[in-house]
């Protein structure tokens, strides 16, 4: 809108002198009409209340004049005339009563009597006087002495009803009264207030009148600084009218665009920079708000749209709209635009580059679970056949030491793996350990001595300085300790030739029962050079000179031990000569153990027991050396094995033999273990066999799918003698009744009531009848069959009916593959299931 003239202000201002004393006048007569309104509402409200307290105080008057006219119809002459003062007195009262009532059972001030007991009692006694009176004269003469009793009874309640409403309705006038004088205080006092607010206004026009000139000049300047503003915009600006003409284009926008701000000034916005070949969702809707005048919602916020260049050349826009009225009043538009090409293309490479990520993720997560697998799978052969050795064979002690050696080698060998695994998952973080118990100066020289073979071939020889054993009882993260140790050791030996590796540990005490372990690394190797120590921890770190040329590896080992000391709580650092040699060091803060357990001495395996059940043994295993390994530890261990060597042939064997338990490899070619374990599941022999996973794979994602393949029991390998024994001892399912899980049923029972019991049951029977007449329907389609099959399955899993949800499962899948043959044959036996489970299954949940 327009500044008006100074001038024309000012011959304002006079005029607005006589307005504010209308003002002022029609204020004072408001306040009159306020206190009038106000009377005239106190009389009125007084006259209800004077009209309600009469009626409350006649009552009482009503009730003794029903009283004398009984007393007078009692003691008066004896005929039938006599009985009309009475019954014309209760009419009287009676009618007094339910208006009465009808004040009561309204919203006010007598509504809280509803609940008085006088009240309650009068209303009680009155219904008693109604019947006697709404007799036949006969027996009202006869009932008169009873009604004047009746009557003497209701004096006392009706008295102390009367004066607690009359107090109620006192003092609801007083509060009322007093309620209505507040609010005529306050409403004068924003009387008041509104006559100081428009003093203040007269001021504050006189005030803008003296400061009209000054703002008009400033008006103009801040017009005269928008226009240059807008010319040096980096967006493009645009304005136009409802009817989409353009009146201002500014630098920007011809930059944008490629036209003249000349060619655009009346031309249509829409159809010059909005085309009708243009059909997306955010262009169609601005143009159709533009076509409509401006008329309905506008874009919100900043939207993404197309437009043209002059070139002909369709490019991306960020577009910001809004209206406002010219000072004529007519509406029009603000487009604020800004070329987005750029962005869109970057945003583009941003995308292809997180899908680049994320595929290289998927990557190295499948990389994992295979190196997980196939780094583990021999490693499993390994110690597999060194438990064997141990169990089966005597041994020398010279046998025995050397056998132990491996044993421990092969075990750090598997650790290592998993915990390089790990490491890279998890992207550099270390594998949480609890910490245990063991014996600091032990199991420091039993790493010495794994690592002897290593520093021998260098033509090393290692030296310890360790505390003594008896004063080495710790408790801490020994396998993080340990690897952190054999990782120093093992690169002090690479780097090494002909010289010494020495290894000194120290305890200092700490606070209380703690412990602060340090543990020395030298070496007479090549060292290595100052301006290198920095790099020395990093991951993958090889250096580029003679430190790492000497060997060959991966640089991940001393990251690991950096990650592994942190882990523990302790620091690692390293000194080095070039030519002279090394030493690493680090600590770890551990607890001292009590002194009298010794913790490193390996667990003796069983050998075979008498008491350990005998079972029929399934091994699937696709690797030959891994089932012989199998095979033989669990004949060691008194069991029948049979051997498959993929899935096909441990479905045909598990179909034709009923086996107690079944050891599953998951990684197989042709058939997996788990599409193997639902198969096996479906029917057969062994349909209710117990089926445990045998896995290289280390992954917690991993394992997590094999739970819901049907695998909730998973052995990882390498087995060893204590696993398995473990698997072998722990009872295996028994042939529940019907194929009804126990242990569901009993959770059941205790969890429902017999109703609640009762009524899942029934809805069971019934979906179930439903379902069996359904399967033996000759018309009835696969798809439908499928859908039917898989909604009774959670019913029947709900309430532990486990042989039925495999049944259910094989029919839903034989239905979806449209195999009649297998429906077919599904059909008889699911019919004896359905009638044992409706036999069975009312005794277990209910009885």
């Amino acid at each position: 809108m327009p500044d008006l003239p100074g001038g024309a202000l000012l011959r304002l201002v006079p005029k607005l002198w006589p307005l504010l004393i209308v003002v002022l006048l029609g204020l004072g007569l408001l306040t009159i009409s306020a206190y009038r309104v106000s009377s005239k509402l106190d009389d009125a409200r007084i006259a209800q209340s004077d009209n309600t307290t009469w009626l409350i105080a006649q009552i009482e008057v009503e009730l003794l004049k029903l009283s004398r006219a009984v007393d007078a119809a009692r003691y008066g002459p004896v005929h039938t005339s006599g009985l009309g003062p009475v019954r014309q007195a209760f009419d009287v009262y009676f009618s007094r009563v339910s208006v009465i009532e009808g004040f009561i059972s309204r919203p006010g001030r007598l509504n809280v009597q509803q609940t008085n007991a006088d009240w309650q009692t009068v209303q009680a006694q009155t219904q008693i006087l109604r019947a006697m009176v709404d007799v036949p004269d006969a027996a009202l003469w006869v009932a008169l002495p009873a009604m004047s009793g009746q009557l003497a009874r209701m004096h006392r309640p009706m008295r102390d009803f009367t004066v607690s409403s009359l107090s109620l309705l006192v003092e609801g006038n007083a509060h009322d009264r007093e309620a209505l004088r507040g609010m005529l205080a306050r409403f004068a006092t924003v009387a008041l207030a509104l006559i100081g607010l428009l003093l203040g206004t007269t001021w504050l026009m006189l005030r803008l009148s003296q400061q009209l000139q000054r703002r008009s000049q400033e008006a103009e300047r801040v017009r005269s600084n928008l226009e240059k503003t807008l010319s040096a915009s980096l967006d493009g600006v645009i304005l136009a009218r409802a009817d989409g003409r353009i009146v201002t284009f500014n630098p920007a926008a011809e930059a944008i665009f490629g036209y003249s701000r000349d060619e655009m000034v009346a031309a249509d916005f829409a159809k010059v920079l909005l085309p009708g070949h243009l059909s997306d969702p955010q262009t169609q809707k601005l143009r159709d708000f533009l076509g409509g005048g401006l008329a309905g919602e506008a874009p919100q916020g900043r939207v993404v749209l197309t437009s043209v260049r002059r070139d002909g050349t369709a490019f991306p826009i960020e577009l910001a709209l809004a209206t406002d009225r010219d000072s004529d009043g007519i509406p029009v538009f603000f487009a604020f635009i800004r070329d987005i090409s750029e962005q869109v293309r970057f945003e583009a490479s941003l995308r292809e580059a997180r899908d680049a990520a994320v595929e290289a993720a998927d990557t190295k997560a499948r990389f994992l679970a295979v190196m997980s697998h196939e780094m583990r799978t021999p490693l499993n052969g390994v110690i597999a056949a060194l438990d064997i050795l141990r169990e089966t064979t005597k041994l020398s002690a010279k046998q025995a030491r050397f056998l132990s050696i491996a044993e421990s080698a092969a075990q750090l060998a598997l650790d290592q793996i998993n915990d390089v695994l790990e490491l890279a998952r998890l992207n550099g973080d270390v594998l949480i350990e609890s910490p245990s118990a063991f014996n600091l100066t032990r199991v420091i020289a039993d790493l010495a001595e794994q690592a002897m073979p290593l520093a021998q071939k260098q033509g090393n020889r290692i030296t310890l300085d360790l505390p003594p054993e008896a004063m080495a009882e710790v408790s801490g993260m020994r396998r993080i300790f340990l690897r952190t140790l054999l990782n120093l050791v093992g690169n002090a030996a690479k780097f090494t030739h002909d010289g010494t590796i020495a290894i000194r540990a120290t305890l200092l005490p700490d606070v209380g029962n703690r412990l602060l372990v340090r543990v020395e690394v030298s070496d007479t190797g090549i060292g290595i050079a100052q301006d290198k120590l920095h790099r020395i921890f990093d991951a993958f770190e090889t250096l580029d000179s003679g430190y790492d040329r000497a060997v060959e590896g991966t640089g991940l080992g001393l990251g690991i031990a950096q990650r592994a000391v942190e882990h523990m709580g302790g620091e690692i650092g390293v000194r080095s000569t070039p030519g002279v040699g090394s030493r690493f060091w680090f600590t770890a803060p551990m607890q001292r153990a009590a002194q009298d357990v010794d913790t490193d001495q390996p667990l003796p395996h069983p050998q075979a027991d008498a008491s350990l059940p005998r079972h029929k043994v399934l091994i699937v295993e696709d690797n030959a050396t891994n089932r012989i390994v199998v095979r033989e530890m669990l004949e060691h261990l008194g069991q029948q094995v049979t051997e498959a060597e993929d899935g096909a042939r441990a479905i045909t064997l598990a179909r034709q033999q009923a086996f107690d338990l079944i050891l599953m490899d998951i990684s197989m070619p042709v058939i997996d273990g788990l599409t193997a374990t639902q198969a096996i599941r479906a029917s057969g022999a062994s349909a209710d066999a117990r089926i445990v996973g045998l896995t290289a794979h280390g992954l917690p994602e991993e394992l997590r799918r094999f739970e819901v393949g049907g695998l909730p029991e998973v052995l990882r390998k390498p087995l060893t003698f204590a696993a398995l024994t473990q698997v072998l001892s722990a009872p295996l399912p028994p042939a529940a009744e019907s194929g009804i899980d126990a242990q569901v049923v009993q959770e059941l029972r205790d969890l429902l009531s017999p109703e609640a019991r009762q009524q899942a049951l029934s809805r069971f029977l019934d979906e179930g009848n439903a379902f069996q007449a359904q399967l033996t329907a000759p018309a009835v389609q696969s798809a439908q069959l499928a859908e039917a099959a898989h909604r009774l399955q959670g019913a029947a899993a709900v309430l532990g009916a486990v042989a039925l949800t495999r049944r259910l499962v094989a029919v839903e899948r034989a239905a979806r593959n449209a195999d009649a043959t297998a429906l077919a044959a599904h059909h008889a036996a699911f019919a004896a299931e359905w009638a044992a489970l409706r036999s069975a299954l009312p005794r277990c949940l209910l009885q």
